[in-house]
Parts: C-alpha cells; structure tokens; sequence
C-alpha cells in the first residue's frame, strides 16, 4: 500500500498557502508562536575557523531530536513501534507554502529542529558563546530554516516524478528564494540530503531552505573567485571543463563531471546563462533544464550507489547570490573521508573521465 499524507492532513497543517502574498513580519510570527519550534531553538551565534573561514552554527538541542543519539535498544524499540513516516502521518509543523501537483501536493512548512530561528529583535534568546578569544569574529546568528516536501507521496521525488511537477516545485522553491531575499542582508541556502549517512534524517523526499544572516563559506569563496578572476565559477567551467566530461546538455543548462572530482560521481549542474545568480530570475525553458538535471542528477547518483553496494546517500548544494553564476553539486556518498582527506589532499577511487561515461550510459539506459 503506497504511503502519502491525506489532503485532510494537509487541509488541517496550512498556516498560509502562498509565500507570494506572506508578509515576513507574519513569517517571524509563525515561527515564534510555534512553541514545539522554540524547544529547539539554536544557541543563536556561530564561530569562525580562522584558517578557511568555516562557519559552525551551534544548536544543542538538535542533539535531543527523537531520531539522533538514541541508545541501541531504544533505537530497536522505536523502529518496530513506530513503523511508517512521520510526514506521511501528518506529523510535522504548519505548512506556509503549498501548490497541487499531477497526484498530491508539494508544500512547504517550518523545520522543527531549526538551525536558524528569528530571535527576537536578532538578539533575544541568543546565549553568549562559552569560549572567548581575542579577535575572533564570533557572532549573533539568526534567520529562518524550512522543509519543502517534494511530494505528498512518500514514492515520489525528483527521480521519477514527471516534468510538470518538478518544473512546480521548482517554482516554489524560486518563490521562497525570492521572498527571503527580499529581507536585507541575509542569504538562503538550499541543499538536500538524502539517506542517513550524509543527514538525511527523514526518509520522505525533501530539500532544505537555511535563511540567515551569515554567509556560507562556499559561497563567499565563489565571490572571491569571481573576484580575482574577473567571472564567475560557471563561466569559468563552461570554458575550461573538458567536453568529454560533459554528461548531458540540456540547452539552457549542463550537466557535467568536474575534471577535479573529488569523490567518484561528483558533478556539477551549470546554468550556462553565468549573468544569473538566483533561482527566481531563470526564465520557464532555464527551469525545465534545472528540473531534468536535477533529475538525472539523482538518477545517475542512486544507479551508481546501486552498482557498487553502498547504501544510497547524496547530497546536493545550490550555489546561488552574487558571484556564483547559478550551479549545482551532486555529492553522492560513495566513499569515506579519510585524514589526508581532512588536510585537504584527496584520494578519489576513480577518475573524471571514466565516471562521466558511466554516467551517460546509464541516462541512456533512461532513454
């Protein structure tokens, strides 16, 4: 029997229906009166590794979510008495974004175990960091984290959903994107995880939207890049990346192997129009693009995982804002970090060029 969340469920979550005509003072609002939210709240500031410039956001409380920490036997107590999803049970915060697709819903709605939350006045609640240290860059963290769940059915995500749907998630998502940065100064970050190897906690396929007033390292490195070479990343892949590592070419947008993959599979999903930097600013034929590699993306990386005996775990990240010229990383987890890898010298179990054939025979076995 297929698993989805009943429109009923649905009906009796929403908040609000449409980010378009959401104010953000009603958003803060939602936020803070969402007592279960509040429970695990942030400690609200983050540090800075004066080496690379990493930020490291500190939630304590994460470390008490019903699915992290759990000793041996109550993680077998828990499995056999609470079979089936939380989401598809109806069990998660109030929905603030929602749009129907060919069968079910896409929605959007708060996380419960935030890493950012809407301190009041930026500050209150926010507790002072434990350790000091003489010009350290420490600082007040605060902004919004959500869920947008591809689906109602807990059977379909980007890799077997039909384009109309992906192309109406997408637009969602480019929704949101739109409305936060529409608040000064902060930045939206846009990542999925799937499997619980790589934090995918929820089995139910979902990306993250992190919106705070901090900028992810990644990408302030993307700025600097297009900041000593005078163009963005994308541009500077478009012309340098090999084309025998090219996996498809969808017109608007590419799919490519980058020939310094790290890890076997790695690749990158370039927007090649380099003058955009956001989701919201892409043209209709620029999203269907995104939405087919996205797809073959996930394909590619789950066939892969498949093949070689590993669990299916990956991760995608979104580099948006100025000085990306909008791309995308697919990180499937097919092979550990080891310590050279932690000094920065990686060992990759493959190479670019035989990874990107794989890659297309499989598309192929799609077509």
């Amino acid at each position: 029997m297929r698993r989805y969340i009943s429109e009923g469920s649905i009906r009796k979550l929403i908040q609000f229906g449409d980010f378009n005509s959401l104010d953000i003072n009603d958003i803060n609002l939602f936020f803070r009166q969402d007592r279960g939210i509040a429970d695990y709240a942030p400690d609200g500031y983050c540090q800075t590794d004066p080496r690379n410039g990493d930020r490291i956001v500190y939630n304590s409380a994460r470390a008490r979510r019903p699915h992290d920490n759990r000793p041996k036997e109550f993680s077998e107590i828990i499995d056999i008495n609470h079979k089936g999803c939380v989401i598809c049970q109806g069990q998660t915060t109030k929905i603030l974004d929602i749009a129907p697709l060919s069968e079910g819903f896409t929605f959007i709605n708060k996380n419960l175990f935030p890493i950012f939350y809407p301190f009041e006045g930026n500050s209150e609640g926010v507790n002072e960091p434990l350790i000091h240290h003489q010009n350290n860059d420490s600082m007040p963290v605060h902004g919004y984290h959500f869920l947008q769940w591809t689906s109602s059915y807990h059977d379909k995500d980007w890799h077997n959903m039909p384009l109309d749907d992906r192309v109406v998630v997408l637009d969602r998502l480019a929704v949101l994107e739109k409305k936060m940065h529409s608040i000064p100064e902060m930045y939206v970050s846009i990542i999925k995880n799937y499997g619980h190897l790589v934090g995918g906690s929820l089995s139910h396929g979902h990306q993250q939207i992190g919106v705070s007033n901090i900028m992810p390292n990644r990408i302030y490195l993307d700025q600097e890049f297009q900041k000593k070479s005078g163009e963005t990343f994308s541009k500077f892949m478009l012309r340098e990346n090999d084309l025998d590592l090219v996996i498809k070419d969808y017109g608007p947008a590419i799919l490519m192997t980058p020939y310094f993959m790290r890890r076997p599979y790695d690749m990158l999903l370039l927007i090649k129009d380099t003058t955009k930097s956001c989701l919201y600013e892409l043209e209709p034929h620029e999203i269907e693009a995104i939405a087919d590699g996205w797809q073959d993306g996930i394909r590619i990386m789950m066939s892969v995982m498949t093949r070689i005996g590993k669990e299916i775990a990956y991760n995608i990240t979104t580099h948006n804002g100025p000085g990306a010229g909008l791309y995308f990383e697919f990180l499937p987890y097919t092979q550990e970090m080891g310590g050279f890898e932690h000094l920065g010298l990686y060992l990759c179990q493959g190479n670019p060029r035989d990874a990107a054939q794989t890659a297309r025979d499989i598309l192929d076995g799609y077509a």
